[in-house]
């Protein structure tokens, strides 16, 4: 019954082109030089990390087909949100099906809180897209996943809430929406706050380019302004052809890349941080929380009161936030009842102490 359920989740899920092979290599390395593409140019203030170098050729490969990252300063406050004022919450929008501005609005009028209305927020958002001419035209060399093709012609794209929220944004393309279409999907984060020093991770490849990117966001926790690092991931639910797309896990390997990067004293501080708080679409379609992806993830994690194990989707529970906060100060999370026109539902966290 297992293997039927992943080879269900591999049709219901997968939206990509198989293109590259699975390898089992040593624990990573978040600092491995990186080849050129145009999408990694330092000049769009973007630090870049990578997993592995012995991948980078290929990673490039995917990296050409896509536009650069997108940053958006929003309208600034004047005050510095209290760590228990933020609220965090993770979701896969399913490019332009989910509805975004239905969840912004649901969520500061306190409709998704209890009543209680929301001022500061940071939304880990996974498959977003951009479409134009800002996305390149795709090379003969170049690696693309399958169209996720849009039901609505002229639904939102990342510009479109760039310039219409008026919040702070962070976007990075992980892979192009088809060679035939100039659109890009991937992983963005979306807050309330200004986002500091946008970073972005390279994961181990599988199958396609997946990147996990974060920022730091200002709060005070009662000690003095301090930095909560966010960070947004999409792990692979398949792994390469070579194993038959099922039979290896690639989350794992991924987990572990992330988390080799949470060690550098950015996130480790307690002078500089007030806590990481990590979410995304972790696909764990095969083990649930019986995957190492997970059981890592928690092991980090050391301020988690409470977890809402309901399913996320219909393959199970897939969509997490983890955190680890000082001491003190706890997470606790929840599954909300709407999906908001996606596939998913989001998952919210409040921190209190």
């Amino acid at each position: 019954m297992r293997l039927l359920y992943t080879v269900l989740a591999a049709i219901s899920i997968s939206a990509g082109t198989a293109t590259s092979f699975a390898l089992t290599r040593p624990d990573v390395s978040p600092a491995a030089p990186i080849a050129t593409c145009t999408a990694r140019d330092e000049s769009y203030g973007v630090e870049w990390h990578s997993s592995d170098e012995s991948e980078t050729a290929e990673l490039t490969r995917w990296c050409r087909a896509v536009g650069a990252p997108v940053i958006a300063s929003g309208n600034r406050s004047d005050t510095t949100p209290a760590l228990d004022e933020l609220v965090v919450l993770s979701w896969n929008a399913h490019l332009s099906e989910g509805d975004l501005d239905e969840l912004i609005a649901k969520l500061r009028s306190g409709a998704l809180t209890s009543g209680k209305p929301v001022n500061h927020f940071v939304l880990l958002v996974q498959e977003l897209y951009r479409r134009g001419d800002e996305v390149p035209a795709f090379g003969a060399n170049d690696r693309s996943a399958f169209a996720i093709r849009s039901r609505e012609r002229d639904a939102a794209d990342i510009d479109d809430h760039a310039a219409a929220l008026g919040l702070s944004i962070f976007y990075v393309p992980s892979m192009r929406n088809g060679p035939q279409l100039r659109e890009d999907r991937g992983n963005a984060i979306i807050s309330t706050e200004p986002l500091l020093d946008p970073f972005a991770l390279e994961l181990p490849l599988a199958r396609q380019r997946r990147v996990a990117l974060g920022a730091g966001v200002l709060v005070d926790t009662g000690a003095g302004p301090r930095r909560l690092e966010v960070i947004d991931a999409h792990l692979e639910p398949l792994s390469s052809p070579a194993s038959l797309w099922i039979f290896k896990n690639p989350r794992g390997r991924q987990v572990k890349a992330i988390l080799n990067l949470l060690e550098r004293p950015r996130f480790t501080d307690p002078s500089l941080t007030a806590g990481v708080v990590l979410g995304g679409d972790f696909n764990t379609v095969k083990d649930g929380a019986r995957e190492d992806a997970y059981r890592l993830a928690r092991a980090w994690s050391s301020g988690m009161a409470h977890e809402d194990t309901r399913n996320t989707h219909m393959m199970g529970r897939l969509d997490y936030l983890f955190a680890r906060l000082p001491d003190g100060w706890k997470a606790s999370t929840r599954r909300l009842d709407e999906r908001f026109g996606s596939d998913h539902y989001p998952v919210i966290a409040t921190l209190s102490r």
